[in-house]
């Protein structure tokens, strides 16, 4: 359950703070919502119910961060679809997840890809979309600058 002062992963809108809980009135229904403060400084309110629905979650341990920097450096292993479209479609599909495993995972993958080929626009988003969630993650947990984790990421591509 999420609590005021914890750090979570919002998939959709990356790390942010729990700052408070609030009711609010909409159209007659009163409810209660999780005010959360986004990375960006940006305010959102999420249903208390709808919490996990809504894929939030608390952030990875520090040491599942480290093995997720280890990891995204490697060559992927497995198979992905030929079509460009398809793939996309799936990647797309994993970071709504907002699972750390997922995004890494098409972050690594796009990575690897785009060393050896010219990424399309549609993969180019879906990897600003990965590296965003990983970068905020992995920096929020491990307390480390974004250049940091940027310039290991790029060192790699």
């Amino acid at each position: 359950a999420l609590q005021v002062g914890m750090r979570v992963f919002y998939p959709a809108h990356g790390v942010a703070s729990v700052v408070g809980v609030e009711e609010q009135d909409f159209g007659g229904t009163s409810q209660l919502y999780f005010s959360l403060e986004l990375d960006s400084g940006q305010k959102v309110l999420l249903p208390v119910d709808r919490v996990e629905r809504a894929g939030v979650r608390e952030l990875v341990p520090a040491s599942r961060a480290r093995e997720m920097l280890e990891t995204v450096i490697e060559k992927p292993s497995g198979t992905e679809p030929s079509a460009r479209r398809q793939r996309v479609a799936e990647y797309k599909e994993r970071l709504k997840s907002g699972a750390a495993d997922s995004y890494t995972g098409v972050l690594q993958r796009l990575l690897f890809r785009s060393r050896s080929k010219k990424l399309a626009m549609d993969e180019k988003r879906v990897l600003e979309e990965a590296r965003g969630y990983f970068v905020s993650e992995v920096c929020a947990v491990l307390d480390i600058p974004r250049a940091e984790v940027l310039d290991q990421l790029a060192s790699t591509s």
